[in-house]
């Protein structure tokens, strides 16, 4: 498989559509990252039974649409200076054709958006999220914004765990970044017994902000751990995490699929579409690498 590790970017984005208006923004996301990196990219659409009727005009009709739709998206990609692309369409069901893709055409990252109808919105908001977060092989970027200036705002939230590792080191090797956030919850263990809970969570703030600064440390080195803004917070991870990122501009945030606790094990739970749909930036989700 060709890894993002060894190249230090991706090499090859997969970008799933359903060729509506819906898909304008991961589209938008995923040529424009494709150009910044260097990279291929290949268009993935399912062809699915949702749209297909017993009446066989009517199915005739609807694949017949999906590939105009794919020959126009091939022509439209072409038309793109320094872009390599390729357009394919399987049938199955969305999520299986999408991890297939990614195995098969040896996807370093995959581009989607957010979606309120249709076989794509499974993709980001209900329980197919769950399924893409456990079983990609590779990152994917969740596009909210229109447009991701990669020297700007990055929130990278943490539990410390492996799986914060490797999304910490993610960023660092694919984005030249200016404004980085390590973003951390915690919430105190017996705060209910005790009777200064102000001088309770203030003793483990400070216990909290000295661990993320040595996680900092371990992972990115003390001269890019320089570079980082640590914000800790006590309460719920998501809600904190929503409050950080619409506090300022943010433009991506970035997590692992499996942690500890909190944000990293939130995720690929039943509060993913809270996650998505609460948090205003761009959303890359790391999956963790193997380990012996």
């Amino acid at each position: 498989m060709a890894s993002s590790t060894a190249r230090d970017v991706p090499a090859h984005i997969l970008l799933p559509t359903d060729f509506t208006a819906r898909c304008d923004r991961a589209q938008d996301r995923a040529v424009q990252l494709a150009i910044y990196w260097n990279a291929s990219l290949t268009a993935v659409h399912a062809l699915t039974d949702v749209a297909l009727t017993d009446d066989r005009a009517g199915r005739e009709a609807y694949r017949t649409a999906v590939h105009r739709n794919a020959a126009n998206l091939r022509e439209e990609l072409a038309c793109v200076e320094g872009l390599r692309s390729s357009v394919v369409v399987e049938e199955g069901p969305v999520d299986e054709v999408v991890l297939d893709a990614a195995r098969r055409e040896r996807a370093d990252l995959i581009v989607t958006g957010i979606s309120r109808s249709g076989p794509l919105a499974r993709i980001v908001v209900g329980s197919t999220v769950t399924s893409l977060a456990r079983k990609a092989p590779v990152p994917m970027l969740v596009v909210k914004k229109k447009v991701l200036h990669t020297e700007e705002r990055v929130v990278v939230a943490t539990d410390m765990s492996d799986s914060s590792k490797d999304a910490l080191e993610t960023v660092l090797r694919w984005f030249p970044l200016r404004k980085l956030v390590l973003f951390h919850a915690f919430n105190p263990p017996y705060r209910g017994m005790v009777d200064d809970k102000a001088g309770y969570d203030d003793q483990f703030e400070k216990v909290a902000i000295d661990q993320a600064r040595d996680f900092l440390d371990s992972v990115a080195g003390p001269d890019a751990a320089t570079k980082f803004e640590v914000t800790v917070r006590r309460g719920d991870p998501v809600g904190e995490l929503e409050v950080v990122a619409n506090g300022a501009a943010t433009d991506l945030v970035v997590t692992g699929t499996r942690g500890r606790t909190g944000l990293a094990h939130a995720l690929v739970g039943s509060v993913a579409s809270r996650i998505l749909e609460g948090v205003p930036c761009d959303v890359l989700v790391v999956p963790s690498a193997p380990r012996g």
